[in-house]
């Protein structure tokens, strides 16, 4: 139990030098701290869901997905105008779409808009390709 407290109360002094380091007008990041901020009242992160992980990824691993992502993240697009700009065939546009609305990155009303948690994960993709290249 003791061990507990101590992972718990190092990942508090983390997640506040995070804090620290965030810029107060990145809403995403605001966002993200929140979320971990409810998820760690528990006491600790859930589970790793590890298909709901790799369902995620899988959505994310597509560059004609990630650029849905980045054009919603401007504006609300029909499908019709996704399919121009990617100039890419309707089954695949639909293929696409389908991946992050299912995994809860894009929502479809009138037309098709970025999610929260979708935005969250760009601004992730972003941060993560800001980072020094992985060596080999």
């Amino acid at each position: 139990m003791d061990e507990l407290r101590a992972q718990l109360e190092e990942l508090k002094k983390r997640l506040e030098l995070l804090e620290e380091n965030i810029d107060p007008v990145d809403e995403v990041m605001l966002s993200i701290k929140a979320r971990l901020r409810r998820k760690l009242e528990g006491g600790k992160l859930p589970e790793l869901d590890e298909e709901k992980a790799a369902k995620t990824l899988k959505a994310l691993a597509n560059p004609d997905r990630i650029r849905i992502l980045k054009m919603l993240s401007e504006r609300p697009m029909g499908f019709k105008e996704i399919k121009e700009a990617l100039g890419v065939e309707s089954p695949t546009v639909s293929h696409h779409l389908k991946l992050l609305t299912k995994t809860g990155m894009v929502r479809k009303g009138e037309g098709y808009e970025i999610s929260p948690n979708g935005r969250l994960f760009l601004r992730l993709l972003e941060i993560i390709t800001a980072l020094e290249e992985v060596e080999e």
